[in-house]
C-alpha cells in the first residue's frame, strides 16, 4: 500500500535524498534524488518516493512523499512511517530555523539558495549508534561500506543485526581497529540491557558514549544530532565543518574557533552544521 506523508515547506529534498544516497549501507539500502529503500526483510522494502507534485510546486504550503509498504508489514504501518518521518526530519519548522540562521553572514546565501535545509534522521536508534562510531576518522564511503558488511555478516534476514546480536559479537573483524569494535559492543551491550531509550535522548546519549574507551566528542556530538535528533548538536571537530569555516574565512580554523562562531546560531546548530557540509 501506498501512503501520502506530508512535509512542511520548505523542504529541500535534493539535499535530504542526496544525503542519503551517500550514505546507504549496501544490500539495506538504496537511493537516488527521487526516491529511497529500505530492506524491512527477505524480499521485503519500504520505498520512499518524492510526490511529482512535490518537485513541481515550490510555491506549496506542504510538500509529500509517498510511501510505499509491502502487504506482509501492514501490521507495523504506524512505526515504519514514524521511522520515515524521523529519517526525512519532516517535522523541523524549516521557516524558523532558516530565519534564525540567516542571521549569520556566512549563511545568508545558502539560506537564499537552499531554503529548508533539514538534519536526516535514523531509521533505527541502535544502527544509526552503531554506524556513527564506524564512521570515526573514516571517510563516508568506508563507512558506509563497513555497514554494509557488518549486516551482511550478522544480520537476520538481511536485514541490520540487534543490538542482542553485536552484544557477542567480535565485531572488529569485519575491519576495523579492536578498540572501535569493543566501543561497538559496548553500545549493543547496554542497548540489549536497556532498549534503546538512552540513544533517543541526547542528555543520557552524550554521557553515554563518554563512559565507552574509544569514543569521543565528534562521535558523540554526531550521534546527538543524527540519532537523538538534538537539533543543537554542533560536532565543531569534524572536518568538513573545519574545512567549510575556513574556505569561508579564508584561512584555518580551529575547533574552538567553529563552537564561538556556532554560539549565536542556538537552538539551531545542527541545521548550521549541515548547511557547511553542503559549501
Amino acid at each position: 500500500m501506498t501512503l501520502r506523508l506530508p512535509s512542511r515547506r520548505p523542504y529541500d529534498a535534493d539535499g535530504v535524498f542526496a544525503f542519503l544516497r551517500g550514505r546507504a549501507a549496501p544490500g539495506l539500502e538504496t537511493a537516488d534524488l527521487q526516491r529511497y529503500r529500505r530492506k524491512l526483510g527477505p524480499d521485503a522494502w519500504v520505498e520512499v518516493k518524492r510526490e511529482a507534485r512535490e518537485r513541481s510546486s515550490a510555491s506549496a504550503p506542504h510538500g509529500a512523499l509517498g510511501v510505499t509498504i509491502p502487504a506482509s508489514f501492514a501490521g507495523k504501518t504506524a512505526s515504519i512511517l514514524a521511522a520515515v518521518r524521523r529519517l526525512f526530519d519532516l517535522d523541523a519548522d524549516a521557516r524558523a530555523i532558516d530565519a534564525h540562521l540567516a542571521t549569520a553572514p556566512d549563511l545568508v546565501l545558502s539560506v537564499a539558495n537552499a531554503p529548508g535545509v533539514r538534519v536526516p534522521g535514523v531509521w533505527d536508534a541502535f544502527e544509526g549508534a552503531v554506524r556513527a562510531v564506524l564512521g570515526q576518522q573514516v571517510s563516508v564511503a568506508r563507512a558506509t561500506a563497513l555497514a554494509g558488511k557488518l549486516r551482511e555478516r550478522y544480520g537476520d534476514g538481511g536485514v541490520f543485526p540487534a543490538a542482542e546480536t553485536l552484544a557477542q559479537a567480535d565485531v572488529a573483524t569485519i575491519g576495523m581497529p579492536r578498540a572501535r569494535g569493543a566501543a561497538i559492543s559496548a553500545i549493543a551491550q547496554r542497548t540489549a540491557a536497556e532498549g534503546d531509550g538512552w540513544l533517543r535522548d541526547a542528555n543520557a546519549l552524550r554521557p553515554g558514549f563518554a563512559a565507552i574507551r574509544g569514543l569521543g566528542p565528534w562521535t558523540a556530538e554526531y550521534a546527538a544530532m543524527r540519532v537523538a535528533g538534538d537539533a543543537d548538536a554542533f560536532p565543531d571537530s569534524d572536518w568538513g565543518v573545519l574545512k567549510a569555516l575556513g574556505k569561508l574565512r579564508g584561512a584555518p580554523v580551529t575547533s574552538a574557533a567553529a563552537r564561538a562562531w556556532a554560539e549565536p546560531l542556538r537552538p539551531w546548530r545542527a541545521y548550521a552544521c549541515m548547511r557547511l557540509w553542503s559549501l
